[in-house]
Formats: structure tokens, sequence, C-alpha cells
């Protein structure tokens, strides 16, 4: 019986152990059910949940709880007293995939207070939590040796003495680093660099400066003399050497620093680097500023066939550093160094260039391109005056149109008109192209002609004019037809004329003298051709007709009549410039002697003829482009044959009929 009894008590003992264990573990449960939930929509408090074990241990998992609620649930686990700014917002998530200790904790949540924009910073026995950019003005921690320990987001503010690198330097290779709440200032007068920033941001900041705060880092200027070799060559190459070490290289931030800027007026370099780097500079120097012998292979003689020599060496020498122009401010980038010396010699027109031995595959291929025979043009020209009189009514006739049509095989345009007051059919001679005539005034004509007309027995192929006398007495004069053969691109000059002398002074009382000067009349004609694509011409063309006029006591008076343009034909297309020059209206009264005088009755023993005389000057153009001998061979040919149609009164433009 004893031991059923003893057996019985034993039972319920156990069973009220387990009784125990049962309600311990549904409490548990329902502690860690109500944990999970949370309500995002209403912003109302979320429960969180937790398990402190007897090895002080923590899990902790937040969705989106309230910063205030995590700063509460901190407070408590690790028994500390906080302030909390108004402006402390916000909500937090939290993902934790194990259990960490109470210190971790704490640093985790100094990292969430950073993330957010907010830092703890001590006040005594309580920590204030405020916002960022207010910790750098309060009583933040301050650090004053490298190694002090700290992690964590924590602001802090740490004091760097540097020994060897410049605080200015390192302040401004640290500014991308920070944040824009943290502040970095360079203090000069002990060379000390001072940070508030983070634990963790400080910590890292540091670790660079361990590696760049090393010896002879420090830069310094120096100057170095080269006597033989080219500066700027030397040190173009010393700069591609520093730039090959520094990409291979182990040394990158120092090499960096290193600087080689050639002057070339005093032939140094000028170097900027540390005291072991200027030293290895000033080595490199001294082994390649060697003298070597003068090769005359850096001389050449290039002997021209066609272009002149001083014109071609004045365009090699632009090309050159020393002649490079400037435009908008911005230098332009030599063709060739600015070593080149060029000098041409006009005897043998050749060109004397030494040069490197880089620079001649450039020179000798502008070379080749500008030596090239360069096409002429053989320019006739007909300069004629006509003069309409009430006895010689002389018209022309223009025609003008968007097309003209072909005449004979000849295409045939005009440009520009001219009309007679009373030449109503002077057309008749260009039949095709009467359905485009221009109703414009008499006066200037400009045109480009392709048909044949004669004038008082003298025949002018390619003009597009109908020229009419209205009476028997014409009268047209030429006053010269000049012809000459340029090469492109160069001004011709004819000059046809005479000298005349005529008195400036006379002497007055008892002493009697005269004096004379001489001044050229005559026809001046200056034509610069340009040949362009399709075998069109440009003509800038300046021509001056001064003749005398009439002569007084040795005194003449000239008549001066100019004329300057440009015009673009074709080759062997004729065009005109010219128009009206002058007018001149006389009266003269016949009267019978005595009769003629009675007041009054006077009238009837008298009358008054009036006299006009219109002056037109025209100017007739034909330019022919010569590229080869056999073009050249051709219009020497049909020149030899018209010089027996010149004994005939016959003066015929040059065209070549193919």
């Amino acid at each position: 019986m004893k031991l059923l009894q003893k057996n019985s008590k034993f039972l319920f003992v156990i069973s009220v152990f387990c009784w125990i264990i049962f309600n311990l573990s549904l409490v548990v449960a329902e502690e860690n059910k109500v944990g999970n939930k949370t309500e995002n929509k209403s912003g109302r408090k979320a429960e969180n949940s937790y398990k402190i074990a007897q090895n002080e241990y923590v899990a902790i998992d937040f969705n989106d709880v309230d910063i205030r609620i995590f700063i509460k649930f901190i407070s408590e686990l690790v028994n500390k007293n906080f302030i909390v700014d108004n402006m402390v917002k916000g909500n937090v998530n939290i993902i934790s995939s194990g259990k960490i200790t109470k210190q971790e904790a704490y640093k985790v949540f100094e990292s969430v207070l950073e993330v957010n924009g907010f830092t703890v910073v001590k006040a005594g026995e309580i920590s204030k939590i405020i916002p960022m950019q207010m910790a750098k003005s309060k009583n933040v921690e301050t650090r004053f040796e490298k190694g002090s320990g700290g992690t964590g987001d924590k602001i802090v503010t740490q004091l760097i003495p540097l020994k060897y690198a410049d605080t200015n330097e390192i302040k401004r290779l640290f500014v991308p680093f920070v944040s824009k709440t943290s502040v970095i200032l360079a203090y000069e007068p002990t060379n000390t660099l001072i940070i508030t920033d983070v634990y963790s941001n400080i910590n890292r900041l540091m670790k660079i400066i361990t590696a760049i705060d090393v010896k002879d880092v420090g830069q310094q200027i120096s100057v170095i003399p080269v006597t033989y070799a080219d500066a700027i060559k030397l040190g173009k190459t010393l700069n591609t050497l520093f730039q090959t070490k520094t990409a291979k290289g182990k040394k990158t931030a120092l090499d960096q620093m290193v600087k080689i800027i050639p002057d070339e007026r005093t032939n140094t370099l000028v170097l900027l680097a540390n005291e072991f780097d200027t030293a290895k500079v000033k080595e490199l120097v001294e082994i390649m500023d060697k003298q070597v012998p003068k090769s005359d292979s850096k001389i050449r003689v290039f002997y021209l066939e066609n272009a002149n020599a001083e014109e071609l060496a004045t365009v090699l020498q632009s090309l050159s550093g020393k002649a490079s122009v400037q435009e908008k401010g911005k230098k332009t980038a030599p063709v060739v160094s600015d070593t080149v010396k060029i000098t041409a010699d006009k005897a043998t027109n050749s060109l004397i260039i030494m040069a490197e031995k880089d620079d001649y595959p450039v020179l000798e291929t502008i070379i080749q391109k500008l030596d090239i025979p360069r096409p002429m043009v053989y320019i006739e020209a007909l300069i004629m005056e006509i003069r309409d009189t009430d006895d010689f009514m002389l018209g022309v006739e223009w025609m003008a149109g968007m097309s003209a049509g072909s005449v004979d095989g000849n295409d045939a345009g005009v440009y520009g008109a001219f009309t007679s007051e009373s030449a109503s059919n002077g057309i008749s001679a260009l039949p095709t192209i009467t359905n485009n005539i221009l109703n414009v005034p008499g006066g200037f004509a400009l045109g480009i002609m392709a048909e044949n007309i004669t004038i008082g027995g003298i025949s002018f192929p390619n003009l597009g004019a109908a020229i009419r006398a209205m009476k028997k007495n014409e009268k047209v004069q030429i006053i010269s037809t000049p012809q000459i053969m340029t090469t492109d691109n160069e001004e011709a000059e004819i000059s046809v004329g005479e000298n005349i002398p005529y008195k400036t002074t006379s002497g007055s009382g008892d002493q009697n003298y005269e004096n004379f000067e001489y001044k050229d009349v005559g026809v001046t004609l200056k034509i610069t051709p340009q040949i362009s694509q399709g075998r069109f011409v440009r003509l800038n063309i300046y021509q001056k007709v001064e003749k005398v006029a009439s002569t007084e006591e040795n005194t003449p008076t000239t008549l001066k009549r100019t004329a300057q343009t440009t015009v673009v034909v074709k080759d062997a297309a004729t065009v005109v410039i010219g128009g009206l020059i002058g007018e001149d209206l006389t009266s003269t009264d016949y009267k019978v002697p005595c009769l003629g005088d009675i007041p009054f009755a006077g009238n009837l023993f008298k009358s008054t003829g009036r006299k006009g005389v219109k002056t037109n000057l025209y100017i007739f153009l034909t330019p022919h482009i010569i590229e080869n001998p056999v073009e050249a061979e051709t219009v020497y040919r049909e020149k030899h044959k018209e010089i027996s149609k010149v004994k005939e009164n016959t003066i015929k433009l040059y065209r070549d009929k193919k």
C-alpha cells in the first residue's frame, strides 16, 4: 500500500508539471502570433516580437514599423534613455535571418538612424536623437588618434594629422567620398584634417590616408635645362614613359603627380614631382640629352617642275607650328613640327627643306599635289564703240528668256537686255527665241551670246545681238581687239596706248616758262581667270578706255571710261558687258545775215537744228581653256589661219568648233 501511495503522488506531480509546461507554450505561441501582426494602412503602432534567451541573444524582425516604436524597443533592450527630436519621423524595415547580441543590435539601431538621416548625440547620461545636419553643431564625440576604436554609424569628429601630404590636396580628394551632411576641413598651421562623419566612413577614409600620406609625396618644381636635345620632343617622351608606368605599375597615385612641361623658348623642362621622381627624371634627361652627329639626311632639295618655289615655300612654312593660325581663340594644330625650315632658291626654282624624318612623308605628299601643270586660259577681247546720231541710228536688241533654244547647232543664252527705242524688228536675226523677249528700257547690257552677226562688213561670231543701221552712215569704231593667254588664277594685263604731253603751268610777268607733263592714254584690260568644274571660267575684269577728246593750247582733254565686274562664262562662250556711256545734245542756229537779227520778224529768216549723239561702249570676251598641248596647238593653228583675214578687214573671235 505504501508503495502504491508513493507512486500516485509521483504521477500527480508529473501531471501538474506537464500542465504548467503546456500552458507556458500556449502563452509563448500567442505572443509570437501577436508580434507578427502589423497595421500598415492605419499607421498605428505595430507590435514586435522578440526572443531573449538566457544567453543574451535577440532576434530582430521589423516590417514597416514606425521609427519611434523601434527607438522604444531599443531603449528597453539596452536600458538607455533617449530624447527624440520632433523631426524624427518615418518607418523602418529590418530583416534578420539570425540572432544577434545586444551590442550588435545597438549598432544596427545606429545604422537604421543613419539611413533615415538621423543620429545619436550624447548629452550627459541622456542621448539625443536628432537629424544629422544638426549633429555637427552639437556635442559629438571627438577622436584624436587614428587607431581609436569605434564602429557603426554614429557621428563623430575625427582629427587626422598628416605627416607628408598636403591637407588641402587631401581635402579635395575626399570631397566625393563624404555625404552632403558631413564636414571636412583642412587646418594648414598644423597640417591637420578635421572630418565629421559616421564611424564607418571615417575608418574608410583613414585607410586611404594611411596609403597616401607617405614620405616624398610632397611635390616640388624643378627646371631642367636641355643642351642638345629638343625640349618638346624630350618632354613628350618622358610624359609617355610616366603614363605607361602609371598604367602598369603599382604607384598610380604617386605617378599621376609627375608633370613635365617643356618650354620652347628656353629649351628647358619644367618638372612638377616629388623628390624621388624628380631624381629619376633628371637621371633620364642626363642620359638622353646627348649630342649626336648631324646627318645630311635631314636636308633635302626638291626641284619643282611647275609650281613657283617662293610661293610654295610660303605655303609649306605656314603648315608648321610657328605659323599656325588662330581661329576664334583656338590654336590650329600644326601639320608638321615647328622645327621645319624651308628655303626657296629662285635661280633653280627649288626648295631646300630641313626637317625631321617623320615630317618628310607629309611634305612630299603636299609638294607632289601642288607641283602640277596648271591649266591656261586664252582670252579674246573686242572693245567696240557705237555712236548713234540723227544721221546714224544703231539699235541693239538683246534676247532674254529662261531658254534660248539652239541656233544653227549652237546653244544660245542671254542674261540682261538692251533695246533701242525705235527698233521694232531688230531681233529677226534670231527667230528661234522671239517668244522670250523682255521689254526693258535702253541702256546697260550684259549677256552671253551664241550667234553670228556682221556690223559694217566686220564679222563677229557668237554674238546674240542683232545690230541694224537706221541710216546709211554707219559709225562703229573698233577701239581694240586684245588677245592674251594666262595661267589659271593669274592676272593678265593688256595695255595699248600712247603717252601725250600737256602743259601744266606757264610764266608770268617778264619770265616766260612752260612745264609739260605726260599722261598715258589708251586701252587697259586686266583679267584674272579662275577655272571651275564643268569647264566654266570665272572672270574678274577691269577695263579702262582713255582717249583724247580735244586739244586746246597744248592742254588736252581726255575721256575716261572704266568697267569693273565679275562674270562666269562657259569655255568658248562669249560674254559682253557695256551699255550707254554718254549722251550729248547740241543746238545750231541757221539764219540769213542781217535779216535774221531783226526782232520778231527775224524768226522768218532763221532756223534751229538740234543734233543728239549717244555713245555706247561694249566689251566682248571669249575665254578658251587650254589644259594640254593638243588644245594649245589647236588655238595656234586657228589664229595662224586668221592672219590673212585681218588684211581683208575681218576680225573674228576664235571659236573651237567641235
